[in-house]
């Protein structure tokens, strides 16, 4: 059975334009009312953030966490883990060591390796090279941590270091503690057809971000998430599908749609 999450920003100041953040505990009341069963928490700063006090909250709610999110972290430092600067490689590499024991305290057990990867700079092979490089040290981590690093193919408009899925997976392929992140808007702009594209990741498939066509929440596009639920479940895919999306036209529409969407398909 699949779980349903969204992706909460917790950095209301580093603009993010697909997730929430709206005041939190208002957020986790409406998310627990409408029946979703965690949240994915995306935050820029893993050492500023109370993790007890967002711990507490979320299970108050009787919520539980999916994932760490880290995209916001390069989108207000900078660092990522293919920087030619060896002083922005060792900050991302820090703050991932944290964002995996977060994870860990959180249950979530999951880290997202999302725009924080970086960009070719000029030299694509030499950003491969040193993500590879990055991606060693973290692996271990992880491992000690019990904790899974979920690399995402992103689009070529986003970034240009690992944008198809078979690059992506042939990286997951040469590490123990390393998985793939499927985003259905990303992979909708990637892949030949993004409802095969899921049969040919297949169980190395460990966390799924849905957003439409439009990159509004499911339901409010084009694709159609009946062909997606089926293939996932041919897979044999059973973790969270986390709805990261444009909050239009409200937040509201946002949350009722989404989940009255993907909770028919799932149940």
């Amino acid at each position: 059975m699949f779980k349903i999450s969204v992706v909460y920003a917790l950095d209301p100041k580093t603009r993010f334009d697909v997730a929430i953040t709206s005041p939190l505990e208002d957020v986790l009341s409406k998310l627990s009312r409408l029946g979703y069963n965690g949240v994915e928490y995306n935050i820029s700063n893993p050492f500023e953030i109370d993790v007890e006090d967002i711990k507490k909250a979320t299970k108050r709610f009787g919520l539980d966490i999916a994932a760490i999110s880290t995209g916001l972290s390069y989108l207000r430092y900078g660092y990522s883990l293919s920087s030619s600067s060896l002083e922005y490689r060792e900050k991302a590499l820090q703050f991932f060591r944290k964002y995996i024991e977060i994870s860990r305290y959180f249950e979530a057990y999951k880290v997202v390796i999302g725009l924080a990867r970086g960009r070719c700079e000029g030299d694509c092979k030499a950003a491969i090279e040193r993500l590879l490089t990055s991606l060693i040290t973290l692996d271990r981590y992880a491992e000690e941590n019990s904790t899974i690093l979920l690399l995402e193919p992103l689009n070529r408009y986003e970034t240009d270091l690992v944008n198809r899925l078979d690059d992506a997976i042939e990286i997951a392929k040469q590490f123990r503690n390393i998985k793939i992140l499927f985003d259905t808007f990303h992979m909708m702009l990637e892949e030949r057809n993004v409802y095969d594209a899921i049969l040919k990741a297949g169980r190395s498939i460990a966390h799924v971000h849905a957003a439409d066509s439009n990159r509004l929440a499911p339901g409010l596009g084009m694709l159609d998430w009946e062909k997606i639920v089926f293939r996932l479940m041919k897979i044999n895919y059973s973790g969270y599908i986390s709805i990261e999306a444009r909050i239009e036209p409200d937040l509201d529409t946002f949350l009722k749609t989404g989940l009255e969407t993907l909770l028919p398909l799932i149940a």
